[in-house]
């Protein structure tokens, strides 16, 4: 097994000269989350940490926990820098566990529930994973059985099975009890790896992304800062906490400014609702579909939740009139961009303009980067571009991937590989992915646009446009489309619907697919790839995503051939 405590990339990527550059300016620190947690314990034990399902806990009984998962990984063989994956629920183990992991100074490998032995083996083999923790049965799937059969594979591997605290409140409890009690660990070092995160990127396999105490410790303290958010949140996390997402926002955002953090298991609207108003939760980050199903039930059940002032959302088209649908409940939508690499770039600021919390993706986050690149690498304003972005919160590379980390960090800025455009008071607009760019008989044709256009026609719950191939123009545009119940459309409509909506005719899908539901990673992208492989592979487990499709020749007035724009 090989330690991540330090890799030559890292000094690659971030520089001696950038380092002290963000010593300087307090940037970073020696703070980590565990010292934070301590400190809030031994200041205000009996506040509130976690609610959970089954389980509240204090900061003191949080830092207690903590410990004793120190003394179990100890006894297991666990050293700094060796990698942790951890395969569990919402649950306050979760949390516990996790903290016990980057107070040994050990790298802490978050895994989403949904993953399987697929997705484990890749993750447990690139990251060489000491220790795995999963559920029991989970929704229906055995994961000890997974966790068993991953152990055949990786002799060493020490795997434990963590039990519903729905059903088994005192397992945990009696757990720890069992552990040994703990040896004083080193002193964690803020600046090595803490984090080993798996991008649930839209194709090909995950990449292992790096981040330290440093860099996602300034994440949450510029966020928290940028948004004015004050001493006493609650932070309600719907979000999966084996993602980045869930696990920096949620648990690292909340613990950290000694919020209490407020966990839900299992996505429903009517629970998230009772959630809420239960604990007067303040704030979230959360996928477009947990806004909209929400939005959607305040408004059909006449509930209001005037304790929940901010729900950010990202990673996801938010189209325009579910932000002005929730502004209608009193609450403020705040669209983000971010990413694995660069955790959150921009975000809109409670107080934005309406047409920039509807219509933009907010303003870089305080002490962070951000540009818009044209084909010659020059900064533009106005014109769409590649997003680049550079500051504190950039993760410190890809683990053993030395070709992508070079491609992807060049002179302290991260390369997205999103397009966007940023207006002169600095707001982004994400319009797409280059990958994802159709090119349409020489034009360059922007997904995320057709979508957000496509999302306004009635009836129609979401949409994604892929490319497919054609022999005459190269590719066309694909929309797959989630109608409501009851609901019929037909290609024909769509074109005459967009058509009377302004968009231009290059731009019109030449096939339509009614889909049961878009195929989506657990922070809310759609995974385009799973949508292109139900079209075009019949032997594809997504086939069965496709109710019906149609195709129509190209009828649109042909483009000028230049070329991609």
């Amino acid at each position: 097994m090989v330690a991540i405590v330090h890799t030559d990339m890292t000094d690659e990527v971030t520089t001696p000269q950038r380092r002290a550059a963000h010593l300087a300016v307090g940037s970073w620190d020696d703070r980590t989350l565990s010292s934070q947690v301590r400190d809030h314990a031994r200041a205000d034990g009996d506040r509130m940490a976690v609610v959970a399902p089954a389980a509240s806990r204090t900061y003191a009984q949080l830092d207690h926990d903590a410990d004793r998962v120190v003394g179990f990984l100890q006894a297991a063989g666990v050293r700094q820098g060796d990698v942790v994956a951890v395969q569990l629920p919402n649950w306050y183990a979760t949390v516990a566990i996790g903290l016990g992991v980057l107070r040994l100074g050990a790298v802490l490998n978050p895994m989403v529930t949904i993953y399987r032995r697929r997705e484990l083996d890749h993750m447990i083999g690139v990251g060489n994973a000491r220790v795995l923790f999963v559920p029991g049965t989970y929704r229906g799937f055995d994961h000890a059985v997974m966790a068993q059969e991953l152990r055949r594979r990786y002799p060493e591997l020490v795997t434990v099975t963590v039990t519903d605290p729905t059903t088994d409140p005192g397992w945990f409890d009696d757990w720890l009890a069992a552990v040994p009690a703990p040896a004083q660990p080193s002193a964690v070092e803020p600046a090595a790896v803490s984090q080993l995160l798996f991008s649930s990127g839209t194709e090909a396999a995950p990449k292992a992304i790096m981040h330290t105490e440093q860099t996602a410790g300034f994440g949450v303290r510029s966020a928290v800062r940028s948004l004015g958010l004050g001493t006493d949140e609650i932070v309600w996390m719907p979000s999966p906490i084996g993602h980045s997402t869930g696990f920096n926002f949620g648990v690292r955002l909340a613990l950290d400014h000694g919020y209490r953090l407020v966990l839900q298991d299992r996505w429903d609207a009517t629970t998230a609702a009772d959630l809420v108003r239960a604990n007067d939760c303040t704030f979230t980050v959360a996928a477009t579909t947990f806004l909209a199903d929400l939005v959607r039930h305040c408004a059909a059940e006449g509930v209001a939740l005037p304790s929940l002032r901010l729900f950010s959302s990202g990673g996801a088209p938010v189209p325009e009139e579910l932000v002005v649908a929730a502004r209608e409940l009193d609450l403020t939508v705040l669209r983000l961009y971010g990413s694995t690499e660069v955790l959150v770039a921009t975000w809109n600021r409670p107080d934005a303009p309406a047409e920039k919390l509807c219509g933009t993706d907010g303003r870089a986050l305080d002490g962070v980067e951000v540009q818009v690149r044209d084909e010659q690498d020059r900064p533009v304003v106005g014109a769409a571009g590649e997003i680049v972005v550079r500051g504190p919160a950039c993760s410190v590379g890809f683990f053993a991937d030395e070709v992508r980390t070079t491609r992807t960090f060049v002179d302290g800025w991260v390369r997205s590989g999103d397009l966007g455009v940023i207006d002169e008071q600095g707001h982004l607009t994400v319009v797409g992915r280059k990958k994802e760019i159709i090119i349409r008989g020489g034009m360059n044709v922007a997904p995320r646009e057709i979508e957000e256009v496509i999302c306004q026609v009635d009836g129609v719950r979401a949409a994604a446009v892929v490319g497919m191939p054609d022999d005459r123009l190269g590719e066309i545009g694909c929309a797959c489309v989630v109608l409501d119940p009851g609901v019929t459309l037909t290609l024909a409509r769509l074109v005459e619907q967009l058509t009377g909506l302004g968009m231009a005719a290059y731009k019109l899908p030449e096939q339509l697919v009614l889909v049961s539901e878009l195929p989506a990673t657990p922070s809310g992208k759609v995974q385009k790839h799973r949508l292109v492989a139900a079209l075009s592979d019949p032997s594809s487990s997504d086939r069965a995503l496709v109710r019906s499709s149609e195709r129509r020749g190209p009828v649109a007035p042909e483009p000028e051939s230049s070329g991609s724009s």
